[in-house]
């Protein structure tokens, strides 16, 4: 008897214990410059797309970070494995998403019970999960419209139709696919069925969980990443370097060596390129600017900072990748486009502001930038994480039932990155 009650006080312990650890891996960062609203116009990093159809469609850049696949043979979902999830988009997916996109016709809204029955009901599909919205227009049209998740759903093998979750107003939408000669690849086929749902599919976690969330069975797996500055060690061919690729030229320039690091004049433009990674950009107020968007909207502001990030960032190793979070109109006028790393598919919280990147707009002239630099190296070492539905019942043991959780791998400056679940309360 003693032996049954002790085992059973023991199991009880263990519960409470995973618990009680489980509460204290969640970062409750609510309302944090990083988990700001995010606007329509967001969007990340990687290539511009555009499928050259009889329309085509350029989708903003950024590849997703989740996928979710329903075929005759069972579901398939994969997410915080960013190596898997771009083999997978890049072998097919992508240009799936974008014909749908430029086959879609007849837009209208839905209810999220209806995104649900559209789930439930079709024969396969395809859910692609960005993270933030992304943008997408046709090539032939100024309109700019945006989405976070999409939805390809097909019958007998043949796309018919398209829907799409907007996440700064909530809204769903839907439009039916003219184009018939659009299939889903044969490969999915092939995929191995893992048992993924969404939240709303699961009644456990009907009240943990937005209806949306992707729920493997299994933990995420975890990497310890390294974080170094790339401009630490920087020398004078790699500075030369980095001046081109900015548009400065040395020769016509002022160059001095400060406390933390190098400053550049080149007329009333200043530069500054810190040892701890961050460059620092002001231009002139007035005269011919250095950096000049096609236009002041967002989309063609979005354009020019990653076209700067772009040249920055094209020849250093590492395993992290920017993101576009928030576009901001300030109250002076300006606008402002915050970005932040990604790694294997979950945000970076760098430092106490959490972004990696910030350019500020006035008019199409950007007038200046500051950016972040970070060298990610994936170790050997992993982080303790747990599966999406222990983390949702701590969650809502702490008071923060029906939020969203995301991962967040935290980068202090220490040297070395920490993962953990995060509440993401955009506001």
């Amino acid at each position: 008897m003693r032996r049954k009650l002790s085992r059973q006080r023991l199991d009880q312990l263990e519960n409470l214990l995973i618990v009680l650890l489980a509460c204290s891996a969640i970062f409750l960062m609510g309302k944090t410059g990083m988990f700001q609203t995010l606007t329509g116009n967001t969007a990340g990093q990687t290539g511009t797309s555009v499928y050259a159809g009889d329309q085509g469609v350029t989708l903003s850049r950024g590849n997703p970070v989740g996928l979710m696949v329903q075929t005759q043979t069972g579901r398939f979902g994969v997410q915080y494995d960013q190596e898997q999830v771009d083999s997978l988009y890049s072998g097919g997916l992508e240009q799936l998403l974008l014909r749908s996109l430029t086959a879609m016709e007849g837009t209208k809204s839905i209810t999220q019970e209806e995104w649900q029955q559209t789930i439930t009901q079709s024969d396969s599909w395809v859910c692609y999960d960005f993270l933030v919205n992304v943008s997408f227009r046709g090539q032939n049209d100024q309109a700019v419209s945006a989405g976070r998740l999409f939805l390809v759903t097909a019958q007998g093998g043949r796309v018919d139709s398209l829907s799409y979750y907007e996440e700064e107003s909530g809204e769903y939408y839907t439009g039916r696919i003219k184009d018939g000669s659009i299939s889903l690849p044969a490969s999915l086929e092939s995929l191995p069925v893992n048992d993924s749902h969404f939240a709303f599919e699961l009644p456990e976690l009907a009240d943990l969980c937005p209806g949306s969330s992707m729920v493997l069975n299994q933990a995420p797996t975890c990497p310890v990443y390294t974080s170094t500055s790339p401009l630490t060690d920087l020398d004078e061919t790699g500075r030369q370097s980095l001046l081109e690729k900015l548009d400065f030229n040395a020769r016509a320039a002022s160059v001095y060596e400060s406390a933390d690091g190098t400053v550049i004049r080149e007329g009333a433009d200043t530069l500054r390129l810190q040892t701890d990674g961050t460059v620092l950009f002001h231009g002139a107020e007035s005269g011919e600017a250095r950096y000049q968007a096609l236009s002041q909207q967002a989309w063609d502001l979005q354009s020019k900072a990653e076209e700067i990030l772009d040249q920055l960032m094209a020849d250093l190793p590492g395993a992290g990748s920017l993101r576009c979070q928030s576009i901001e109109t300030l109250e002076d006028g300006q606008v402002e486009l915050t970005f932040c790393y990604l790694l294997n598919g979950a945000w970076v919280q760098l430092g106490e502001e959490g972004w990696a990147a910030r350019f500020s707009f006035r008019d199409s002239r950007l007038s200046s930038f500051e950016l972040r630099l970070r060298q990610y190296e994936k170790t050997d070492q992993l982080c303790a994480v747990l599966p999406l539905r222990q983390a949702a019942a701590a969650a809502g043991a702490m008071g923060q039932s029906g939020k969203e959780l995301q991962l967040c791998c935290r980068d202090d400056g220490s040297g070395q990155t920490s993962t953990a679940w995060i509440v993401r309360e955009p506001g």
